[in-house]
């Protein structure tokens, strides 16, 4: 699988020297031997270092969002959307099973996500050593407000995955720093994710969405992450303030019109998006197997792709109830077969093309992942709204995603409302890695004022045991004895 873009990896090579062994909760991180301090004192010493340090970071990101596609494990996995005939991964479907095979242990391993933060520690200790005049103006700024934004979503990744962390703020750059450390309450770890992400957006510029191509984090990315971090603490006033931030700049962000929704994938400068990662056969960046494109689109579809059915398909009945017949996005997201196809296709990722003579390693798939776009980002705005009691100004955001669809405007207000903007957030974000984590910031606790959006596997006892939680990987526990497992997980993974 070719998931690295070439340019990420000749510039990145010296800094994933420096962490090939900074993982502290990893036993081998502890054997391993770092980098002697003569290769390190060399490679800090201008704007193009740090600037290869920080493109090596988004190269991480990229490994862990795609390894074992753990997004969409995470995101849309236990939602009861879709479904699958591979048993390795059926039971999340069935009935919250999150412990999957061996084959898919990126979904329960923090390991890539700590070399994300080891680089960025990396990157903000040695880039403020470095003097100013060896960057261009506004460079040191701007390429440290990246390093502490990807510090700040890694975090953000996994504390909603695994709940209370390790918390690693400080550079380790030789053996004898390297030490186990201990979980710290997910709490303080939502504060120092707010606290990089308001660092990350002083430093960022929005000037940066239209140079990066939105493929880079921006003030704008900094913001929607602002956003997503205090509606996860329920601090919905922050949520409008940060969003308002984003709607406000009608010069940089604009939904894509009815029936171009798709779009947001195929093309990394559309204005609707915010922050993606593309997936470029021509930077080298595309995938050849694997990735989520390869699982949820057949043959019958995209002639040459391996597969007579997706390993990952929709279920129709779900499709039935969450869309209307004349809901645009349907005819955009979902592709069926035939009138009787128990298996739709997912299309989001459906841009691929054939590179070779037409066999199915020729196949590479180029759809964008989306980090953050405005549709996700309104539709926020509108949970926010309908937790503060504004229900006016909530239904008109929701009904602005709704008249982008074509369908009818809601008119629900109270418990009812938050309930048709969680749906409506499934309807639009289908796939994308949102919604399970939605059902979560939207269940708060067990009962009639909330147990409603879990699944119904999601008992009472699981529930008390913050059985939303993923496991954490036996290796991981093994190697640090200062790391239990979490509380449902115990005896059952």
């Amino acid at each position: 699988m070719k998931i690295f873009n070439l340019k990420y990896r000749v510039l990145a090579i010296g800094l994933l020297m420096l962490l090939s062994s900074l993982t502290f909760s990893c036993k081998k991180a502890l054997e391993n031997n770092l980098v002697n301090a003569t290769y390190e004192n060399t490679f800090w010493q201008n704007e193009k270092d740090v600037d290869g340090a920080v493109l090596g970071g988004y190269a991480l990101l990229r490994k862990s969002m795609f390894q074992d596609n753990c997004f969409f494990l995470w995101g849309d996995g236990p939602v009861g959307v879709f479904n699958s005939d591979d048993t390795n991964v059926s039971g999340m479907y069935t009935s919250g099973d999150f412990t999957v095979s061996y084959r898919q242990t990126g979904a329960h391993n923090w390991i890539n996500w700590y070399q994300i933060v080891s680089s960025a520690n990396l990157i903000i200790e040695k880039t403020n050593t470095i003097p100013d005049s060896k960057f261009a103006a506004g460079r040191k700024n701007y390429l440290l407000g990246e390093a502490y934004f990807l510090r700040a979503l890694s975090y953000f990744y996994m504390t909603r995955v695994w709940g209370d962390l390790p918390l690693q703020l400080t550079a380790v750059t030789t053996a004898d720093q390297v030490k186990l450390i201990g979980r710290t309450d997910e709490k303080l770890i939502m504060n120092q994710i707010i606290s990089d992400a308001a660092k990350a957006s002083s430093l960022l510029t929005w000037e940066g969405l239209n140079e990066n191509q939105r493929i880079r984090a921006s003030k704008g990315a900094a913001l929607a992450l602002l956003a997503h971090a205090s509606a996860w603490t329920n601090d919905y006033t922050k949520t409008v303030l940060y969003t308002d931030s984003l709607l406000n700049r009608a010069d940089l962000f604009n939904l894509q019109p009815k029936g171009t929704i798709r779009q947001v994938f195929s093309n990394t400068s559309s204005m609707e998006n915010i922050l993606v990662i593309p997936s470029k056969y021509a930077n080298n960046e595309s995938s050849s197997s694997g990735t989520i494109a390869f699982l949820t689109v057949s043959s019958d579809i995209v002639n040459g792709m391996p597969n007579a059915n997706p390993t990952y398909w929709l279920l129709p009945s779900a499709l039935d109830n969450l869309y209307t017949p004349d809901d645009a996005r349907k005819k955009e997201f979902v592709a069926y077969r035939n009138t009787a196809d128990l298996k739709p296709n997912l299309m989001k990722y459906a841009d691929i093309q054939n590179v070779g003579s037409g066999g199915k390693y020729d196949m590479r798939a180029e759809s964008n992942l989306i980090i953050f776009r405005l549709a996700d980002l309104i539709l926020l705005r509108a949970e926010a709204l309908n937790a503060l009691g504004r229900d006016g100004e909530a239904l008109t955001a929701v009904n602005q995603i709704r008249d982008r669809a074509g369908v009818a405007q809601l008119s629900s207000s109270s418990i009812l409302l938050k309930r048709d903007i969680l749906l409506e957030r499934r309807r639009e974000l289908i796939g994308e890695g949102q919604n399970y984590f939605d059902i979560i910031r939207n269940s708060r606790s067990y009962g009639t004022d909330g147990s409603g959006f879990y699944p119904s596997w999601m008992t009472k006892d699981r529930f008390s045991k913050k059985g939303w939680l993923w496991p954490i990987h036996n290796d991981i526990i093994n190697a640090n004895s200062l790391i239990s497992q979490n509380e449902w997980w115990k005896g059952r993974y």
